[in-house]
Protein backbone atom coordinates (compact mmCIF):
# COMPACT_ATOMS: atom_id res chain seq x y z
CA UNK A 1 0.00 0.00 0.00
CA UNK A 2 1.12 3.51 -1.07
CA UNK A 3 2.22 5.92 1.83
CA UNK A 4 -0.78 8.43 0.29
CA UNK A 5 -3.54 5.27 0.87
CA UNK A 6 -1.86 4.71 4.24
CA UNK A 7 -2.52 8.05 5.17
CA UNK A 8 -6.39 8.38 3.43
CA UNK A 9 -7.25 5.13 5.79
CA UNK A 10 -5.40 6.70 8.64
CA UNK A 11 -8.15 9.89 8.49
CA UNK A 12 -10.59 7.54 7.87
CA UNK A 13 -10.06 5.18 11.25
CA UNK A 14 -9.18 8.19 13.23
CA UNK A 15 -13.52 9.75 13.49
CA UNK A 16 -14.39 6.28 13.95
CA UNK A 17 -12.06 5.89 16.85
CA UNK A 18 -13.41 9.03 18.27
CA UNK A 19 -17.11 8.71 17.34
CA UNK A 20 -17.15 4.69 18.74
CA UNK A 21 -14.94 6.22 21.97
CA UNK A 22 -17.80 9.15 22.58
CA UNK A 23 -20.70 6.69 22.49
CA UNK A 24 -18.68 4.40 25.05
CA UNK A 25 -17.87 7.22 27.25
CA UNK A 26 -21.85 8.49 27.35
CA UNK A 27 -22.69 5.16 27.41
CA UNK A 28 -20.83 4.12 30.62
CA UNK A 29 -21.54 7.32 32.51
CA UNK A 30 -25.69 6.98 31.41
CA UNK A 31 -25.86 3.29 32.51
CA UNK A 32 -24.06 4.55 35.82
CA UNK A 33 -26.80 6.99 36.52
CA UNK A 34 -29.57 4.50 35.17
CA UNK A 35 -28.47 2.41 37.65
CA UNK A 36 -28.25 4.83 40.58
CA UNK A 37 -31.71 5.46 39.79
CA UNK A 38 -33.08 2.01 40.00
CA UNK A 39 -31.44 1.51 43.55
CA UNK A 40 -32.78 4.99 44.73
CA UNK A 41 -36.37 4.22 43.84
CA UNK A 42 -36.01 0.93 45.80
CA UNK A 43 -34.55 2.17 48.47
CA UNK A 44 -37.45 4.96 48.12
CA UNK A 45 -39.81 2.34 48.30
CA UNK A 46 -39.60 0.88 51.67
CA UNK A 47 -40.20 3.96 53.33
CA UNK A 48 -43.51 4.16 55.35
CA UNK A 49 -46.67 5.15 53.05
CA UNK A 50 -47.48 8.32 54.99
CA UNK A 51 -46.89 11.74 54.81
CA UNK A 52 -45.44 13.56 58.17
CA UNK A 53 -43.61 16.32 58.98
CA UNK A 54 -40.79 13.54 59.74
CA UNK A 55 -40.47 12.02 56.22
CA UNK A 56 -42.15 12.34 52.63
CA UNK A 57 -44.19 9.53 50.70
CA UNK A 58 -42.01 6.90 48.99
CA UNK A 59 -43.51 8.62 45.57
CA UNK A 60 -41.57 11.89 47.01
CA UNK A 61 -42.75 14.89 44.65
CA UNK A 62 -45.92 12.66 43.34
CA UNK A 63 -47.10 11.99 46.84
CA UNK A 64 -47.55 15.82 47.40
CA UNK A 65 -49.31 15.61 44.06
CA UNK A 66 -51.84 13.28 44.61
CA UNK A 67 -52.74 14.48 48.63
CA UNK A 68 -52.82 17.87 46.86
CA UNK A 69 -54.59 15.94 44.11
CA UNK A 70 -57.64 14.53 47.28
CA UNK A 71 -57.62 17.84 48.97
CA UNK A 72 -58.52 20.23 46.11
CA UNK A 73 -61.61 17.51 44.90
CA UNK A 74 -62.13 17.67 49.06
CA UNK A 75 -62.43 21.53 48.42
CA UNK A 76 -64.16 21.79 45.79
CA UNK A 77 -67.05 19.35 45.72
CA UNK A 78 -67.52 21.00 49.67
CA UNK A 79 -68.65 24.30 47.96
CA UNK A 80 -71.45 23.00 46.68
CA UNK A 81 -71.80 20.74 49.90
CA UNK A 82 -70.59 17.24 49.02
CA UNK A 83 -68.57 15.55 51.47
CA UNK A 84 -65.48 13.99 48.98
CA UNK A 85 -65.52 9.74 49.63
CA UNK A 86 -62.50 8.01 50.60
CA UNK A 87 -61.79 11.01 52.94
CA UNK A 88 -59.76 8.56 55.55
CA UNK A 89 -57.20 7.02 53.46
CA UNK A 90 -56.68 10.46 52.35
CA UNK A 91 -56.19 11.72 56.03
CA UNK A 92 -54.51 8.39 56.97
CA UNK A 93 -51.76 8.77 54.05
CA UNK A 94 -51.67 13.08 54.08
CA UNK A 95 -50.67 13.48 57.26
CA UNK A 96 -49.71 17.28 56.58
CA UNK A 97 -52.46 19.24 55.06
CA UNK A 98 -50.04 20.69 52.40
CA UNK A 99 -52.52 23.19 51.07
CA UNK A 100 -52.94 24.93 54.52
CA UNK A 101 -51.07 28.08 55.51
CA UNK A 102 -49.52 26.18 58.55
CA UNK A 103 -47.71 23.53 56.61
CA UNK A 104 -44.13 23.77 56.44
CA UNK A 105 -42.63 25.88 53.31
CA UNK A 106 -40.98 22.64 52.15
CA UNK A 107 -43.78 20.74 52.01
CA UNK A 108 -46.69 23.35 51.11
CA UNK A 109 -48.41 23.23 47.47
CA UNK A 110 -46.83 25.65 45.26
CA UNK A 111 -48.88 25.50 41.71
CA UNK A 112 -51.81 27.53 40.82
CA UNK A 113 -54.91 25.99 41.31
CA UNK A 114 -54.62 25.67 36.99
CA UNK A 115 -52.46 22.74 38.22
CA UNK A 116 -55.77 21.11 39.73
CA UNK A 117 -56.85 20.04 36.82
CA UNK A 118 -53.88 17.98 36.10
CA UNK A 119 -53.47 16.06 39.41
CA UNK A 120 -57.24 15.88 41.07
CA UNK A 121 -58.01 12.78 38.31
CA UNK A 122 -54.40 10.63 39.33
CA UNK A 123 -55.54 11.08 43.19
CA UNK A 124 -58.69 8.75 42.14
CA UNK A 125 -56.70 5.94 41.68
CA UNK A 126 -54.30 3.95 44.50
CA UNK A 127 -51.35 6.45 44.99
CA UNK A 128 -48.76 3.35 44.81
CA UNK A 129 -50.58 2.63 41.38
CA UNK A 130 -51.28 6.31 40.71
CA UNK A 131 -47.74 7.10 40.53
CA UNK A 132 -47.04 4.58 37.36
CA UNK A 133 -50.06 5.70 35.85
CA UNK A 134 -48.67 9.34 35.79
CA UNK A 135 -45.60 8.21 34.75
CA UNK A 136 -47.11 6.04 31.41
CA UNK A 137 -49.48 9.24 30.96
CA UNK A 138 -46.24 12.13 30.54
CA UNK A 139 -44.59 10.04 28.44
CA UNK A 140 -47.17 8.98 26.18
CA UNK A 141 -48.29 12.60 25.98
CA UNK A 142 -45.09 13.94 25.90
CA UNK A 143 -44.02 11.56 22.91
CA UNK A 144 -47.07 12.17 20.96
CA UNK A 145 -46.93 15.80 21.17
CA UNK A 146 -42.60 15.62 20.05
CA UNK A 147 -43.53 13.43 17.54
CA UNK A 148 -46.64 15.80 15.90
CA UNK A 149 -44.05 18.14 16.30
CA UNK A 150 -41.97 16.44 13.78
CA UNK A 151 -39.00 15.04 16.06
CA UNK A 152 -37.89 11.66 14.67
CA UNK A 153 -37.89 8.84 17.74
CA UNK A 154 -34.39 8.46 18.29
CA UNK A 155 -34.78 11.94 19.71
CA UNK A 156 -37.76 11.66 21.57
CA UNK A 157 -36.24 8.61 23.08
CA UNK A 158 -32.84 10.49 23.87
CA UNK A 159 -34.68 12.82 25.59
CA UNK A 160 -37.22 11.15 27.84
CA UNK A 161 -34.73 8.54 28.77
CA UNK A 162 -32.46 11.00 29.38
CA UNK A 163 -30.70 11.83 33.23
CA UNK A 164 -33.19 14.59 33.26
CA UNK A 165 -35.95 12.41 33.05
CA UNK A 166 -34.44 9.62 35.12
CA UNK A 167 -34.30 12.32 38.00
CA UNK A 168 -37.90 13.48 36.91
CA UNK A 169 -39.07 9.98 37.41
CA UNK A 170 -37.75 9.58 40.79
CA UNK A 171 -39.62 12.42 42.46
CA UNK A 172 -42.70 11.82 40.44
CA UNK A 173 -42.08 15.12 38.97
CA UNK A 174 -44.01 17.31 36.08
CA UNK A 175 -40.92 17.93 33.99
CA UNK A 176 -41.29 15.17 31.16
CA UNK A 177 -44.74 16.61 30.51
CA UNK A 178 -44.10 19.76 30.71
CA UNK A 179 -41.09 19.13 28.72
CA UNK A 180 -43.35 17.63 25.85
CA UNK A 181 -45.69 20.62 25.96
CA UNK A 182 -42.79 24.08 25.59
CA UNK A 183 -40.58 21.58 22.73
CA UNK A 184 -44.05 21.30 20.88
CA UNK A 185 -44.87 24.61 21.45
CA UNK A 186 -41.75 25.30 20.20
CA UNK A 187 -41.54 23.60 16.93
CA UNK A 188 -44.84 24.41 15.95
CA UNK A 189 -45.06 28.05 16.49
CA UNK A 190 -44.57 28.66 12.82
CA UNK A 191 -46.17 25.85 11.02
CA UNK A 192 -49.51 25.58 13.19
CA UNK A 193 -49.39 28.62 15.47
CA UNK A 194 -52.82 28.00 16.82
CA UNK A 195 -52.08 24.45 17.93
CA UNK A 196 -48.22 26.27 19.34
CA UNK A 197 -50.42 28.91 21.22
CA UNK A 198 -52.70 26.30 22.60
CA UNK A 199 -49.91 24.88 24.26
CA UNK A 200 -48.40 27.69 25.56
CA UNK A 201 -50.96 28.32 27.33
CA UNK A 202 -51.05 25.29 29.19
CA UNK A 203 -48.16 26.02 30.60
CA UNK A 204 -50.16 28.35 32.92
CA UNK A 205 -49.50 25.31 35.23
CA UNK A 206 -46.03 25.49 35.98
CA UNK A 207 -45.50 29.62 34.63
CA UNK A 208 -41.94 30.04 34.99
CA UNK A 209 -41.40 27.99 32.41
CA UNK A 210 -43.24 29.68 29.47
CA UNK A 211 -41.48 33.04 30.27
CA UNK A 212 -39.39 33.25 27.04
CA UNK A 213 -42.70 33.45 25.16
CA UNK A 214 -42.98 36.64 25.06
CA UNK A 215 -40.12 37.21 23.19
CA UNK A 216 -41.58 34.92 20.49
CA UNK A 217 -45.23 35.82 20.01
CA UNK A 218 -44.72 40.15 20.35
CA UNK A 219 -44.38 40.52 16.96
CA UNK A 220 -46.42 40.95 14.03
CA UNK A 221 -46.01 37.15 12.67
CA UNK A 222 -46.90 35.81 16.27
CA UNK A 223 -50.47 37.43 16.61
CA UNK A 224 -52.08 34.12 16.21
CA UNK A 225 -50.28 32.06 18.23
CA UNK A 226 -50.67 34.90 21.26
CA UNK A 227 -54.55 34.87 20.77
CA UNK A 228 -54.19 31.58 21.05
CA UNK A 229 -52.36 31.38 24.07
CA UNK A 230 -54.31 34.02 25.71
CA UNK A 231 -57.64 31.97 24.73
CA UNK A 232 -56.21 29.01 26.76
CA UNK A 233 -55.19 30.66 29.76
CA UNK A 234 -58.37 32.81 29.93
CA UNK A 235 -60.58 29.35 29.78
CA UNK A 236 -58.38 27.50 31.99
CA UNK A 237 -58.48 30.34 34.69
CA UNK A 238 -62.31 31.17 34.32
CA UNK A 239 -63.02 27.61 34.24
CA UNK A 240 -60.79 27.26 38.03
CA UNK A 241 -62.76 29.85 39.32
CA UNK A 242 -65.86 28.44 38.80
CA UNK A 243 -64.08 25.54 40.52
CA UNK A 244 -62.67 26.48 43.48
CA UNK A 245 -63.66 30.30 43.47
CA UNK A 246 -61.25 33.08 44.06
CA UNK A 247 -60.17 31.52 47.67
CA UNK A 248 -57.38 29.16 45.74
CA UNK A 249 -56.00 31.87 43.99
CA UNK A 250 -55.98 33.91 47.20
CA UNK A 251 -54.01 31.40 48.69
CA UNK A 252 -51.71 30.99 45.97
CA UNK A 253 -50.72 34.86 46.02
CA UNK A 254 -50.71 35.04 49.87
CA UNK A 255 -49.31 31.36 50.94
CA UNK A 256 -47.53 29.31 48.21
CA UNK A 257 -45.79 32.08 46.82
CA UNK A 258 -44.36 33.74 49.63
CA UNK A 259 -43.71 30.56 50.90
CA UNK A 260 -41.63 29.47 48.00
CA UNK A 261 -39.62 33.13 48.51
CA UNK A 262 -38.88 31.88 52.08
CA UNK A 263 -37.60 28.65 50.73
CA UNK A 264 -35.44 30.66 48.34
CA UNK A 265 -33.87 32.76 50.98
CA UNK A 266 -33.01 30.03 53.54
CA UNK A 267 -29.15 30.02 53.92
CA UNK A 268 -27.72 27.23 52.15
CA UNK A 269 -26.13 25.98 55.67
CA UNK A 270 -29.59 24.98 56.06
CA UNK A 271 -30.87 23.99 52.39
CA UNK A 272 -28.89 23.53 49.82
CA UNK A 273 -30.49 23.18 46.55
CA UNK A 274 -27.97 20.58 44.65
CA UNK A 275 -30.96 20.13 41.93
CA UNK A 276 -30.68 23.55 41.40
CA UNK A 277 -30.61 25.00 38.15
CA UNK A 278 -31.25 28.98 38.16
CA UNK A 279 -28.66 31.60 37.57
CA UNK A 280 -30.15 32.65 41.38
CA UNK A 281 -28.90 29.68 43.06
CA UNK A 282 -25.51 30.24 41.18
CA UNK A 283 -24.90 32.97 42.82
CA UNK A 284 -25.88 31.87 46.37
CA UNK A 285 -24.01 29.04 45.92
CA UNK A 286 -20.77 31.52 44.80
CA UNK A 287 -21.52 33.65 48.07
CA UNK A 288 -23.89 36.34 46.77
CA UNK A 289 -26.06 38.02 49.30
CA UNK A 290 -29.98 37.21 48.67
CA UNK A 291 -30.87 40.57 46.47
CA UNK A 292 -27.15 40.24 45.01
CA UNK A 293 -28.29 37.13 43.70
CA UNK A 294 -31.74 38.60 42.57
CA UNK A 295 -30.08 41.20 40.45
CA UNK A 296 -27.89 38.50 38.89
CA UNK A 297 -31.47 36.41 38.32
CA UNK A 298 -32.69 39.44 36.70
CA UNK A 299 -30.31 40.44 34.44
CA UNK A 300 -29.73 36.59 33.31
CA UNK A 301 -33.57 36.57 32.66
CA UNK A 302 -33.27 40.23 30.56
CA UNK A 303 -30.28 38.93 28.72
CA UNK A 304 -32.30 35.70 27.78
CA UNK A 305 -35.28 36.97 26.78
CA UNK A 306 -33.38 39.84 24.51
CA UNK A 307 -31.39 36.74 22.56
CA UNK A 308 -34.42 35.03 22.05
CA UNK A 309 -36.28 38.03 20.51
CA UNK A 310 -33.44 37.64 18.36
CA UNK A 311 -32.78 34.15 17.64
CA UNK A 312 -36.67 34.24 16.57
CA UNK A 313 -36.25 36.61 13.72
CA UNK A 314 -37.37 35.50 10.23
CA UNK A 315 -34.49 33.35 8.87
CA UNK A 316 -32.21 33.49 11.78
CA UNK A 317 -32.36 30.07 12.73
CA UNK A 318 -33.54 26.68 11.43
CA UNK A 319 -36.40 25.29 13.51
CA UNK A 320 -34.92 22.73 15.73
CA UNK A 321 -31.76 24.21 16.89
CA UNK A 322 -33.64 27.76 17.49
CA UNK A 323 -35.76 25.74 19.53
CA UNK A 324 -32.40 24.11 21.39
CA UNK A 325 -31.40 27.57 21.95
CA UNK A 326 -35.00 28.61 23.94
CA UNK A 327 -34.75 26.00 26.02
CA UNK A 328 -31.09 26.62 26.75
CA UNK A 329 -32.30 30.14 27.08
CA UNK A 330 -34.85 29.52 29.11
CA UNK A 331 -33.41 27.75 31.83
CA UNK A 332 -31.12 30.99 32.22
CA UNK A 333 -34.74 33.04 32.24
CA UNK A 334 -36.69 31.22 34.70
CA UNK A 335 -35.87 32.18 38.37
CA UNK A 336 -37.43 29.11 39.98
CA UNK A 337 -35.93 25.70 38.97
CA UNK A 338 -34.60 22.14 39.59
CA UNK A 339 -32.75 19.13 37.54
CA UNK A 340 -36.33 17.66 36.50
CA UNK A 341 -37.15 20.83 34.81
CA UNK A 342 -33.91 19.62 32.13
CA UNK A 343 -36.01 17.54 30.20
CA UNK A 344 -36.91 20.25 27.47
CA UNK A 345 -32.89 21.39 27.71
CA UNK A 346 -32.46 17.46 27.09
CA UNK A 347 -34.33 17.00 23.90
CA UNK A 348 -32.71 20.36 22.00
CA UNK A 349 -29.24 18.51 22.66
CA UNK A 350 -30.48 15.52 21.63
CA UNK A 351 -31.81 17.17 18.30
CA UNK A 352 -28.49 19.06 17.78
CA UNK A 353 -26.65 15.88 18.18
CA UNK A 354 -27.58 14.21 14.35
CA UNK A 355 -26.41 18.04 12.61
CA UNK A 356 -22.65 17.75 15.12
CA UNK A 357 -19.54 16.54 14.18
CA UNK A 358 -16.51 15.70 16.77
CA UNK A 359 -16.21 17.65 19.48
CA UNK A 360 -19.64 19.15 18.99
CA UNK A 361 -20.88 15.55 19.75
CA UNK A 362 -18.85 14.70 22.52
CA UNK A 363 -19.96 18.12 24.04
CA UNK A 364 -23.44 17.95 23.28
CA UNK A 365 -23.52 14.32 24.55
CA UNK A 366 -22.03 15.53 28.25
CA UNK A 367 -24.56 18.13 28.14
CA UNK A 368 -27.66 16.02 27.40
CA UNK A 369 -25.96 14.19 30.54
CA UNK A 370 -25.73 17.05 32.38
CA UNK A 371 -29.47 16.98 33.36
CA UNK A 372 -28.65 14.48 35.98
CA UNK A 373 -25.08 14.78 36.62
CA UNK A 374 -25.70 18.86 37.90
CA UNK A 375 -26.83 17.20 40.96
CA UNK A 376 -23.55 14.89 41.37
CA UNK A 377 -21.49 18.05 40.90
CA UNK A 378 -23.25 20.05 42.86
CA UNK A 379 -22.81 17.66 46.21
CA UNK A 380 -18.99 17.49 45.21
CA UNK A 381 -18.33 21.14 44.92
CA UNK A 382 -20.67 22.75 46.74
CA UNK A 383 -21.53 25.05 43.72
CA UNK A 384 -24.85 24.83 41.36
CA UNK A 385 -22.70 25.23 38.09
CA UNK A 386 -25.47 24.25 35.43
CA UNK A 387 -26.21 27.78 33.98
CA UNK A 388 -23.45 27.69 32.68
CA UNK A 389 -24.02 24.29 30.74
CA UNK A 390 -26.83 26.02 29.68
CA UNK A 391 -24.90 28.89 28.37
CA UNK A 392 -22.66 26.36 26.47
CA UNK A 393 -25.96 24.83 24.83
CA UNK A 394 -27.48 27.79 23.81
CA UNK A 395 -23.84 28.67 21.99
CA UNK A 396 -23.65 25.10 20.56
CA UNK A 397 -27.40 25.69 19.28
CA UNK A 398 -26.18 29.18 17.48
CA UNK A 399 -23.28 26.88 16.16
CA UNK A 400 -25.26 24.66 14.41
CA UNK A 401 -28.22 27.22 13.74
CA UNK A 402 -28.36 26.83 9.95
CA UNK A 403 -26.51 22.69 10.08
CA UNK A 404 -28.97 20.29 7.95
CA UNK A 405 -29.70 17.11 10.03
CA UNK A 406 -27.63 14.03 9.59
CA UNK A 407 -29.19 11.43 7.04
Amino acid sequence: MSDAAQQVSQIRVRPRVAVVFTMALLGVLYVIYLISTINLMIAMRAGPPTLTLAHELPQSDFGLFWCAGKGLFAQAVARFGIEAPGTQVFLRTCQVNILSGAAPAALAWPYPPLAGFLVVPFSFIPLAVSFWVWRAFSVVIAGGLLRRAGLGWGVIVAGLASTAALHDLVGGQNGTLIAGVLVSALLLAETRPGLAGLLAGLLAVKPQTALVFPAIVLRPRGMKMLLAGLLTVLAIVALSLAVWGTEGWIWFFKVAEPDEMKQAAAPFTVFFPAAGITVFSMARSLGAGLHAAWAWQAASSVAALGLTWGAWRPGAMTPQPRMALTCALSVLAMPHGFAYDLVAFSIGMAALYPRAGGWERLTLGLLWLMGGYTITLANYTGLVLFPVFAVLGAALAWRLRASPAAR
